[in-house]
């Protein structure tokens, strides 16, 4: 019996080590989102011979952020009365 086989079987006896998987999960899958969300960001440069400056090829209006909350730039700063 392998060491993860015989971990999932003791495991099973322990219903307050569930919380720590479903925490554990979600943290590797989170983590393994942003690995793969940054590594594709247009400044990122992986082969510097065929494209040395990708940035320059986002185009106006393209999201490249994770999470924008104003994407729309006018160019003025306008405060909103009260």
């Amino acid at each position: 019996m392998s060491a993860l086989q015989k971990f999932l079987k003791l495991s099973g006896s322990k219903p307050e080590i569930f919380p720590l998987f479903g925490i554990m999960g979600i943290a590797l899958g989170g983590a393994g989102f942003m690995a793969v969300h940054q590594a594709r960001a247009p400044d990122v440069v992986w082969d510097h011979k065929t494209n040395a400056s990708p940035w320059q090829d986002v185009k106006e209006g393209e999201q490249v952020k994770l999470y924008a909350l104003n994407q729309k730039y006018t160019g003025r700063y306008e405060r909103p009365r009260f």
